[in-house]
């Protein structure tokens, strides 16, 4: 699996773990489901925060990608981001064709 396909995959689970959150805060449907989700979510985020700004350095993703990231869009922004530049990727000819 490529770092590209991993960040991407765990900007998916990311964004999920944070609707996951969103739904038991709004819901109320306990404090501790919160608490658990709060703390994987804030960790994950960082993780992922990181994970981007190291690829963007190397080239793998765009500065833009890093900025929606660490945006308060959080991982909504970064799954949309790297989904824009797979589309993009997908779209552009291979080199040499």
């Amino acid at each position: 699996m490529s770092y590209f396909s991993a960040v991407r995959l765990f900007s998916i689970v990311e964004l999920c773990l944070f609707a996951s959150l969103l739904a038991v805060a709004i819901g109320g449907y306990g404090e501790h489901a919160e608490l658990l989700l709060g703390w994987s979510h804030g960790v994950g985020w960082i993780l992922l925060c990181c994970l981007v700004g190291w690829g963007s350095t190397r080239g793998v993703f765009t500065w833009v990608v890093f900025a929606a990231t660490v945006s308060p869009a959080g991982p909504l922004g970064s799954t949309l981001g790297i989904e824009w530049m797979a589309r993009r990727m997908r779209r552009q000819p291979a080199a040499g064709s």
